[in-house]
């Protein structure tokens, strides 16, 4: 049985998982597309899906690529895109792998993802309802992608249990690419803009408690559903990754903006 502080714990992740849940929930209803890719000059519905999709194959022909120079011999059979939000990335794996397998925590998300790409045969999605990978076999995928997705998790020690639960379900050989930020720091504000930006941030999300429409928060009151981001040392990352058997074979820093390094990882085992 468990103590009551393993109990206090267990309900603690539970809260925290339901609070990212709903988070996730609200983004898909008020503006999926930008939470999936923050890129200025895009938000409230501005992003064209064709640039949208276009951007995830930019990213994965990339990573691709690079994987190959870095001596990855690349299997083409399974891949896991963890965190898939609408399917951007999945549908740009599914141009090389035979079989893409997409999970989000959000069914919003879910269900979005499975009308962008009912074209596309390969590609499967599942809401993601455990906080684990208790479902899948050691070695199951020959492919594992999770890109602008850890950070968003409510943790550092639920972001790092997932490392270790991606990293046991890639196949002896195979590829994971990662994207984790290295370092995140708040935007500096001025005092008194700051200090108002909180109290309107805690009235939406008391209305948004109390039942009040996100789209009407979003659209009127400049609110927006939380979107923790945190960040991983590459240091503590490899000891983590090395840990589990695993080894960074390729990395690569870059800034999206001045408050987060972001920083691009291919992991084999």
């Amino acid at each position: 049985m468990p103590n009551q502080a393993s109990g206090e714990h267990g309900r603690g992740l539970d809260h925290a998982v339901a609070a990212n849940r709903q988070a996730w929930e609200d983004w898909a209803r008020v503006d999926p597309l930008w939470a999936v890719v923050t890129a200025p000059g895009q938000q409230n519905g501005q992003w064209d899906v064709e640039e949208f999709f276009a951007s995830g194959r930019a990213t994965i022909d990339s990573l691709w690529s690079q994987s190959r120079s870095s001596g990855l011999p690349v299997d083409r059979r399974r891949a896991l895109d963890f965190g898939c939000g609408v399917g951007r990335l999945s549908r740009a794996l599914g141009a090389h792998v035979d079989h893409v397998l997409g999970l989000d925590i959000s069914a919003s998300m879910i269900a979005s993802a499975k009308e962008h790409n009912a074209a596309y045969p390969n590609l499967d999605f599942a809401v993601h309802d455990d906080v684990d990978l208790r479902g899948f076999e050691d070695g199951s995928f020959d492919v594992v992608c999770s890109l602008l997705v850890l950070q968003h998790i409510p943790s550092v020690a639920m972001i790092e249990g997932y490392l270790m639960e991606l990293t046991r379900v890639l196949a002896p050989g195979g590829v994971m690419m990662l994207g984790l930020p290295s370092r995140v720091s708040e935007p500096a504000r001025p005092n008194d803009l700051r200090s108002r930006l909180r109290v309107r941030s805690r009235l939406a999300s008391a209305m948004r408690r109390a039942g009040v429409s996100p789209s009407f928060l979003y659209k009127h009151m400049h609110w927006r559903p939380e979107m923790p981001m945190n960040a991983v040392s590459p240091d503590r990352m490899t000891a983590l990754l090395e840990g589990a058997g695993a080894q960074v074979v390729w990395s690569s820093i870059y800034r999206p903006t001045p408050e987060v390094d972001e920083c691009l990882y291919l992991i084999t085992r």
